[in-house]
Formats: C-alpha cells, sequence, structure tokens
C-alpha cells in the first residue's frame, strides 16, 4: 500500500477541521437554544463586566431591548444599597438586588454569577442568571402575614390553646390558656415541672382522657374538671386531638374553652327548680309543707298503708287563744311566732313524719306508721315543747304558746283522706269547748 500523498493529506485534514466548525456550529446552535428557551434571564459579561450578550427571558423580564444592555456595566441595573449576599467563592457568586426595569419599577431579582476561565486559566468573562423574584417574594409575603395573623390569633384567642407530649410536658401555650387555670403568663405554666398532671384534681382523669383521645384519635367538647393555681377548680371544654411532630413523635393538641360560668348558671338552675319545687309543696311563712302536698301524700299514704297493712296517723294541730297574740304585739310578732311554733313542731318529727302549715293558725302532723296511741304520745310531745318554750325572744318578748290537738288513724278510724282530716279536726274542736291545750281522740 502506498503512502498517502500530500493532497490526500490536506483534504483529510480541511475534513477533520469542516467536521469541527461544524461540531462547533452544532454546540452553539445548542448553548443559544437552552438559553433562549430559559425562563431565567441571561447575560454574559467580558472581563470588564460589560454585557455582551442577554437572552430574551431577560428581555421579557426587563422590558429593555438588546441594545439597552450590551456595552453597558451590569452594575447600572440593580440597586447596590439593596444587594443582600447568599453565597460567595472565587469562582462563583449568589446575591439578591432590585432590578430596575425599563418602567422604572424595582424588581426583587436572585444574580448567580459563574467565572469563565480560558484553557490557561485566565479569566476571560462573567455568565449571570438572572430569576426574578416577585412571586416568591409575594408568597413569602403571603406566609409572613399569615403566620402573623395565626399568631395574633393565638397570642389574643379567648380560648386556651396548647401543645404538649403524652406524658404531660407542655411544649406551647398561649395566654388565654394560662389565665383560664390562673397563672400569669405562658411561660409559668410552662415551666411547671409537672405538666398537664398538675392541673388534674384526680389523676385518674387525665388517664381516662388521654385513653379516649388514643382510642378515637380525638375528642370533642370533652367536660374536664381541672384545678387553677389557687386550687380551685375550673370547669372545661376540651377539643383535643392526638397528632405526630416532624420527628414522628405523637402529640397532643387542643383547645380549651371555660365553661366555669356555664357550670355555676347551671347549679343556680338546678337550685332555682329545686327552689320552685319547694315554694309549690311548701308553706312560704313556716317552711312546713303546704295543703297542696297535704293531699297528695295523704292519698299516697293511704294507698301504701293499704298494701303494706300498716297504720298511719294524723293529728290536727290549733294555736289557743292566738289572736289575742295578734291583738297584743301584732300581726308581724304573730307570723314569727307561727314560724316559731313550725320550727318547735320539726324539732319533735323525724322522716319519714312531717308538718304541714294546714292555714292561719292551724297545723297538721302526718305521722307514717303510728297507732293512735304512738300519734298521742308524739302530739304529747309537741305540746309539753311548747309549754318548755319562750317564742318571741329574738323580739325582746318572752310569750308562752298553747295548742289543741286532734288525732285520727287509719284505717281505725276512717280508710279516706278526707274522713280523717275531719275526724281529727272535730276531735281537736271537742278539745277547744272543754277547756283547750289537750289532746283529743276519735271516739
Amino acid at each position: 500500500m502506498s503512502a498517502p500523498t500530500s493532497r490526500e493529506i490536506l483534504t483529510h485534514r480541511v475534513d477533520l477541521l469542516q467536521k469541527d466548525l461544524e461540531d462547533c456550529r452544532k454546540a452553539k446552535e445548542k448553548y443559544y437554544q437552552m438559553l433562549e428557551s430559559s425562563s431565567e434571564g441571561f447575560m454574559l459579561l467580558d472581563c470588564d463586566f460589560a454585557i455582551t450578550e442577554v437572552n430574551r427571558a431577560l428581555l421579557k423580564i426587563s422590558g429593555y431591548q438588546p441594545g439597552d444592555f450590551i456595552g453597558h456595566k451590569i452594575d447600572k441595573f440593580y440597586d447596590k444599597k439593596s444587594i443582600n449576599f447568599y453565597s460567595a467563592s472565587r469562582n462563583h457568586l449568589s446575591f439578591e438586588a432590585l432590578f430596575r426595569n425599563a418602567a422604572g419599577r424595582e424588581i426583587p431579582m436572585l444574580f448567580s454569577r459563574s467565572t469563565l476561565k480560558d484553557d490557561n486559566g485566565r479569566t476571560n468573562g462573567y455568565m449571570f442568571f438572572l430569576a426574578d423574584l416577585t412571586e416568591l417574594k409575594a408568597t413569602q409575603e403571603e406566609l409572613r402575614r399569615a403566620e402573623q395573623r395565626y399568631r395574633s390569633m393565638y397570642q389574643n384567642a379567648v380560648q386556651g390553646m396548647f401543645q404538649s407530649r403524652l406524658s404531660g410536658e407542655l411544649i406551647r401555650v398561649n395566654p388565654a390558656y394560662a389565665s383560664i387555670l390562673g397563672y400569669d403568663s405562658p411561660a409559668e405554666v410552662l415551666a411547671i415541672k409537672d405538666g398537664t398532671s398538675k392541673f388534674y384534681f384526680d389523676p385518674e382523669d387525665r388517664l381516662k382522657m388521654l385513653q379516649a383521645v388514643k382510642k378515637k384519635g380525638s375528642v370533642v367538647n370533652r367536660e374536664l374538671r381541672l384545678k387553677r393555681k389557687d386550687g380551685k377548680p375550673v370547669w372545661i371544654l376540651a377539643n383535643i386531638r392526638l397528632i405526630n411532630d416532624d420527628r414522628g413523635d405523637q402529640l397532643l393538641e387542643g383547645i380549651l374553652v371555660d365553661n366555669t360560668k356555664r357550670k355555676v348558671l347551671e347549679k343556680e338552675l338546678r337550685r332555682d327548680r329545686q327552689k320552685f319545687r319547694n315554694l309549690a309543696n311548701h308553706d312560704n311563712l313556716t317552711g312546713l309543707f303546704n295543703t297542696r302536698y297535704l293531699y297528695k301524700a295523704l292519698d299516697e299514704l293511704i294507698e301504701d298503708s293499704r298494701r303494706m297493712n300498716q297504720p298511719f296517723s294524723l293529728v290536727f294541730m290549733d294555736m289557743d287563744n292566738f289572736k289575742h297574740v295578734v291583738d297584743t304585739y301584732g300581726h308581724l310578732n304573730g307570723s314569727q311566732a307561727l314560724k316559731e311554733v313550725a320550727q318547735t313542731i320539726k324539732a319533735c318529727l323525724q322522716k319519714p313524719s312531717f308538718g304541714v302549715a294546714y292555714g292561719g293558725d292551724e297545723f297538721v302532723v302526718i305521722l307514717p306508721g303510728f297507732s293512735n296511741e304512738q300519734a298521742y304520745q308524739k302530739a304529747e310531745e309537741i305540746r309539753a315543747r311548747m309549754k318548755q318554750t319562750l317564742y318571741l325572744t329574738q323580739n325582746r318578748h318572752n310569750v308562752r304558746l298553747k295548742a289543741s290537738f286532734g288525732i285520727a288513724t287509719y284505717p281505725d278510724d276512717s280508710n279516706t283522706r278526707n274522713g280523717l282530716l275531719a275526724l281529727a279536726d272535730k276531735a281537736m274542736f271537742q278539745i277547744k269547748l272543754t277547756g283547750k291545750d289537750s289532746i283529743g281522740i276519735t271516739n
């Protein structure tokens, strides 16, 4: 095989050169295609930081024409006072600054610079990528405002808010949480070593709450009785859920609503209802039962006594010469005297026996299970206690009072309510006619 001629060698070299040029052309086209398709702005600078090339994205962002950039220094287009450095090294630089567009508006821009070097390591230019941070800044600002709103809501909420570990250790609480439990600040609460366990009168209550949260994932409007700093109880409606923190550890997060006022109102309402029931069945002056209650109770007592085959007795009682007391000491003292006589009657009775203010200066005593003889003894006890008592002493009077009594017994005397009342009244009236201050029985 003969050696290639000079012509052949030259032709081969030309072919290689043309191939290298074509490769360079393709690489350059690919490079420019990449730059033009980028959403980031691009600048190519010479060694003196004068701009030599820009891409379409930068023209779109800035509103400038290529001629507005070419030949100018890059620092013409941003506010040096607004620079905020992110990173810097020998060959790379990254900073944020306000870029002035063609309309004069300042755009927050991220500048990323890389140094270009030749084969000998000498700097022969710079390459800048510019990213418009407007949307990012707007998002950051909205996040900042949202966080600020959340913090304001958290700090100013009237509900107590908290996060704690399952052990009870508190992680964070808001001022309302501290206030509900009687503490001056969240810091004072967070300093408590025992955590939420300190707020329970009974540790079992916290355990039950924790078990409920673990079972269902949350509890809604769970009523808790907690202990304030001063030891007083506070009623809480708790909404608590189970969450995981960044490390995967389980936490309790919740909202507490102070329900104490409502509980107090409910207690007062129950007390008022009881008071109304008492008023419906009791005499306002003496506190004894009234006739409405008497008639109902007698009907029930007759039915029970019939079923149990047991007796009961009824004592009718009328004050002696009470008009003289009223005429002498006045109506107010007369009312006070009746109240004190009612106390005498109460002092002589044990449940289920009870006294009734029948009307005016008349009383009825109901004695379940009492025979006629036992009722006579009880009436004698009341009569004797009255004779031993001085009335109206608080009003600086020493008044002695007497009464006449009449007894009727179920079923020996009568098996009806009206029959028993009539017979006892009749027995009492006979005593009134024959000398008073004594006890009469049904003949």
